[in-house]
């Protein structure tokens, strides 16, 4: 019964106020409200939008910026590798260029 009674009532609303969307003036006035609430939403949306994308991007240039860093840091490591090798490299000939004169020193006192 209580159902009844509330159907009726709803119906009896909803029929007011769509009589109220018969005069133009207030199809203008809900037509200009709806805007101005869509373009809130959507003004929102976009200032939302674009605040993560900005964050997006500053992230991805953090990330560039530490894999630069890495990359340097290896390329830096990999110089002074090459150095260390070169170095050992000279010293290894030196202690083969004293080792050979060593050598001929001996042979040539041996045949003396």
């Amino acid at each position: 019964m209580f159902d009844g009674l509330k159907d009726q009532i709803k119906g009896k609303v909803c029929e007011l106020g769509f009589k109220n969307f018969d005069d133009k003036e207030s199809r203008d006035k809900l037509s200009k409200k709806l805007d101005e609430i869509v373009g809130t939403v959507f003004k929102d949306r976009v200032e939302s939008s674009s605040r993560v994308i900005t964050e997006a991007i500053a992230l991805y240039e953090n990330l560039l910026e530490q894999q630069e860093k890495a990359h340097n840091e290896t390329l830096e490591q990999r110089e002074a590798e090459k150095m260390w090798i070169y170095e050992k490299r000279q010293e290894l000939e030196q202690v083969q260029n004293g080792l050979e004169v060593i050598l001929s020193k001996c042979t040539s006192d041996s045949k003396n």
